[in-house]
């Protein structure tokens, strides 16, 4: 008996270690494949969002094209026929334009046709397998502000001004500058919080992220001007002027000034540069100083540091609205920055954006800002892959000393031995949305 009995004990253990190496085995396999599962899934998911991309940017590359010809629409003065609906487009308000306003410039949707997306393809007889499109694409040359990158690569950036009627140059007193996005996601910060926004570094902590220190020079003149102007100051005026803006997190140490090391700004409220120290950046015999700016970690706002710069007038008499221009630069060449340009009319001048209503009467919008007009061309495109969309939103330079937009990517390969100089490679900046 004891034999049978320890025979069975042997074969009932068996069978428990046989159970459970199976159901072991079985678990591991499981989750073998639930991992390739998940990474086949994932990797479809980056090729479809990857295809999406493509497609938006791909009516980027198609929106270049229809400003090019919106271009030579405005320089024929040309305001019948075809140039006369392609300007209706482009010189309606954002959410009065069509998705298909590109499309039906370029000939790729016809008039009378009910529009929709357009499908993306390398070269005929090549399958479309993710039913890539992109599905609407605007744009706008009418703008709040100006917005570009610094970076070591790219330190410098030159803004000729242009303005919307009814703003004029002359009407300009102040321009705002903010930098250093808090939660765009543009930067790797080594510190940040769970909100996004900037954690400031502490002292002797070399790799925490911090705003970095910009310059941004004026460059102006009266309707009749000679080159001396340029190097003095007479009264209260000048024709050109640059401060340099130091960013620090200490209110404090940004509302005083010491002497002979730098001038604070913050007023408490808001960071003001008056048009006094612009003034005196170009007489010799002043004793210039940087700028403490002071930038607020806890802030919800867009930029992490803002300042408003009083512009002085120019020598001479009124600003020459062909003679206005920016250099914004990044001294140190890093950290990378986003920044935004914004220009503030004098109190009581009506600036602003027009806007058509419905019934036809014009309007005027954000009286007391000036919009720019062909400085820079924004273009929102979306694109799709199956059934996965991405958005992005582009800001296209236009040429400061043209009025043709300066391409990049693959147009500049159009153009004869006349006109190719026009159509050039230049940064963008790039938002994206994710659906």
């Amino acid at each position: 008996m004891k034999s049978d009995q320890s025979k069975f004990k042997q074969g009932a253990a068996s069978f428990y270690i046989v159970a459970f190496s199976t159901l072991i085995l079985l678990i591991v396999a499981t989750s073998f494949a639930a991992i390739i599962i998940s990474e086949i899934a994932r990797t479809s998911n980056d090729d479809l969002s990857q295809s999406a991309y493509d497609s938006a940017l791909a009516g980027v590359e198609d929106a270049k094209l229809a400003y090019f010809t919106y271009q030579n629409c405005v320089d024929e003065n040309v305001n019948n026929g075809d140039c006369g609906q392609i300007r209706e487009y482009m010189e309606s308000a954002a959410e009065q334009q069509d998705c298909d306003m590109v499309a039906r410039i370029l000939g790729k949707i016809g008039e009378d046709d009910e529009g929709g997306e357009v499908l993306v393809q390398e070269s005929a007889g090549v399958d479309n397998n993710m039913q890539q499109a992109y599905t609407c694409v605007k744009m706008q040359t009418v703008l709040r502000d100006y917005r570009s990158t610094l970076s070591s690569s790219t330190q410098t950036k030159v803004v000729k001004v242009k303005f919307e009627e009814p703003a004029k140059a002359s009407d300009i007193n102040r321009v705002k500058i903010s930098w250093y996005e808090t939660a765009e996601g543009n930067y790797h910060y080594t510190n940040v919080s769970s909100a996004g926004k900037v954690v400031f570094p502490k002292i002797g902590s070399a790799e925490a992220a911090a705003p970095p220190t910009i310059s941004v020079a004026m460059v102006q003149t009266a309707g009749t001007f000679s080159l001396n102007d340029f190097d003095v100051t007479i009264g209260n005026t000048t024709d050109r002027g640059m401060v340099y803006l130091v960013p620090t997190k200490n209110a404090e140490t940004a509302s005083k000034s010491v002497e002979n090391n730098y001038d604070g700004v913050w007023d408490g409220t808001e960071n003001k540069v008056k048009a006094s120290s612009v003034q005196k950046s170009n007489d010799k015999r002043a004793v210039n100083l940087p700028h403490v700016v002071y930038c607020d970690e806890d802030s919800t706002a867009e930029f992490a540091c803002s300042a408003i710069i009083e512009l002085p007038e120019p020598v001479g008499g009124a600003r020459n609205d062909n003679t206005f221009m920016f250099v914004v630069s990044l001294p140190y060449g890093k950290p990378s920055t986003d920044f935004a340009l914004e220009f503030l009319c004098k109190d009581g001048v009506t600036c602003g954006k027009q806007v058509v209503n419905d019934e036809g009467e014009t309007t005027i919008e954000d009286a007391g800002q000036a919009y720019l007009d062909g400085v820079q061309v924004e273009v929102d495109s979306t694109g799709r892959a199956n059934d996965l969309y991405r958005r992005i939103r582009v800001r296209l330079e236009s040429e400061a000393n043209s009025s043709y937009l300066s391409l990049m990517g693959p147009l500049e390969l159009l153009g004869d031995s006349n006109n190719s100089e026009l159509l050039k490679k230049v940064d963008a900046v790039t938002k994206e949305w994710n659906f």
